[in-house]
């Protein structure tokens, strides 16, 4: 009786195996979504962007010319080495097809020749501006606005405005150096001036003696150059020692703002990238996000499900997975953004996309949880790249 058992589940199992087979055994198509998922930028993207990742996933019906979809997640840890070490055997032993987000600009710095080496799609949530200049690659893009863009859309509107003496607080990564860099260039551009910065570490948690030097110094605006529970924790002690010099965050997010409280960020204008409640598109997105999530999204969130949209669709109409034929038509086609605009992708790699003018509200004036920006004019996407005579990138010759 038992052999007889056995005979029947060795031949189950070849019948299974022989319908496998038969259906072909195609490898899923791997996307590594590598990212902060515990330090300071973690509320604003980390978990919440693998939710927006796996709905677009989903939305697509998780599988993509025959061939199921695989999401590996890691936390990088914002460091440059572990970064490196887990995209390394991502390629090596997972062989992955695209490497997404890597929303720190030192482990996108770190990570970006070993994908050129590798011959594998890099698609990053880096923004530093070294990402479409020097450290350019052809299978390498960029889907966040830039610092050359942030700055430009942020910065010059409020010197024109009458804020010419700034001071900056400035996160000490790359991405905070060349932030503020460009913001002093557009600042001083406009007819601005800088009266003084500060580098604040990763691990600070007394920003005091900053906002007193700002202050001392004659700042008219502060210029946060940083992001996340930084930001957030720089605007609660400016509210606790009394400091209303304005605050201007180059990275706001409505996470920060919630954090933050809306009564310390009152009357901030600057440029957004995504905002959940600017029409019927985006708060139609954002129900549905929030039945997977206990929020609205973020613009982290929504450029994570556009991006990863827009991929899947150029891995349909490539017909394979093959990196050199997927970059292709995602260049060649219009990137649909939730809000109903279309972006496009640069030579050198960058996406450009508009950005949306906002003032965030009084508390009197929000209805309710989340409800905090006003939005204004379409900062039209021309407006914000680098301007090609000034790129350093071979693939802009």
């Amino acid at each position: 009786m038992a052999l007889r058992k056995l005979k029947t589940t060795v031949t189950a199992l070849a019948a299974a195996l022989a319908l496998t087979a038969g259906a072909g055994n195609a490898e899923p198509l791997k996307i590594g979504f590598l990212s902060d998922l515990s330090g300071g930028s973690s509320v604003l993207t980390g978990e919440s962007s693998r939710v927006a990742i796996q709905m677009a996933i989903d939305d697509f019906g998780g599988e993509v010319n025959g061939e199921k979809i695989e999401l590996l997640v890691a936390d990088q840890l914002n460091k440059a080495d572990v970064g490196l070490s887990i995209a390394r055997e991502w390629f090596d032993v997972n062989n992955i097809d695209m490497l997404f987000s890597v929303d720190n600009s030192a482990v996108a710095l770190a990570v970006s020749p070993l994908a050129a080496e590798k011959g594998k799609l890099f698609i990053h949530g880096a923004s530093s501006t070294a990402m479409t200049n020097d450290s350019c690659h052809p299978l390498q893009i960029q889907m966040l606005m830039d610092t050359y863009g942030l700055s430009r859309a942020i910065t010059t509107p409020l010197v024109q405005a009458g804020m010419k003496d700034w001071f900056f607080i400035t996160v000490d990564y790359a991405f905070g150096k060349d932030l503020q860099a460009k913001g002093e260039a557009a600042i001083k551009a406009a007819g601005g001036n800088v009266v003084g910065s500060v580098l604040h570490s990763p691990t600070e948690k007394d920003y005091s003696a900053f906002l007193l030097e700002a202050k001392a110094k004659g700042a008219q605006t502060i210029g946060l150059a940083t992001f996340g529970s930084f930001q957030t924790a720089i605007v609660k002690q400016a509210a606790e020692f009394g400091i209303d010099i304005p605050m201007v965050p180059y990275f706001l997010g409505i996470t920060d703002i919630k954090a933050a409280g809306l009564e310390n960020l009152q009357g901030v204008q600057g440029s957004i990238q995504f905002y959940w409640d600017q029409n019927d598109k985006t708060r139609a997105f954002a129900k549905r996000y929030q039945e997977h999530y206990n929020r609205p999204p973020t613009f982290t969130n929504a450029m994570h499900y556009e991006m990863i949209t827009h991929y899947l669709k150029a891995v349909k109409a490539a017909g394979s997975a093959d990196p050199v034929a997927v970059n292709a038509k995602m260049r060649e086609m219009p990137v649909e953004l939730i809000s109903g605009d279309t972006a496009t992708i640069r030579a050198d790699g960058r996406v450009a996309r508009p950005m949306y003018g906002y003032s965030t509200k009084k508390p009197s004036d929000s209805k309710g949880d989340w409800d905090y920006l006003t939005i204004g004019a379409t900062v039209p996407a021309d407006t914000l790249l680098l301007p090609a005579a000034e790129s350093t990138c071979s693939l802009m010759k």
